[in-house]
């Protein structure tokens, strides 16, 4: 399974974690440069991890677009995995 995370300029212990639960692959976009704003989720992702926190309001907009179109699970987060988007 491959995982796109959008967000964060750093991982951290967050491989690890998505290694454990069965992640072979991790697509990390740290969404700062303007060039992520029109790229497009790749075909081969499983699922879509946004850490809003970190991202201007274009991007994740059409992050959750493309994900929302395509079928494609995506999960909310503040700051890490743990952190309780509500």
């Amino acid at each position: 399974m491959t995982v796109l995370i959008v967000g964060a300029d750093r991982l951290g212990r967050i491989p690890n974690k998505l290694h454990k639960d069965g992640f072979k692959k991790i697509i990390h976009w740290n969404g700062r440069n303007k060039s992520f704003q029109n790229k497009s989720i790749p075909k081969n992702v499983d699922m879509v991890i946004l850490f809003w926190d970190f991202l201007n309001h274009n991007l994740m907009n059409n992050i959750k677009r493309q994900a929302k179109a395509t079928g494609i699970p995506i999960t909310f987060s503040r700051r890490s995995l743990t952190c309780d988007a509500g």
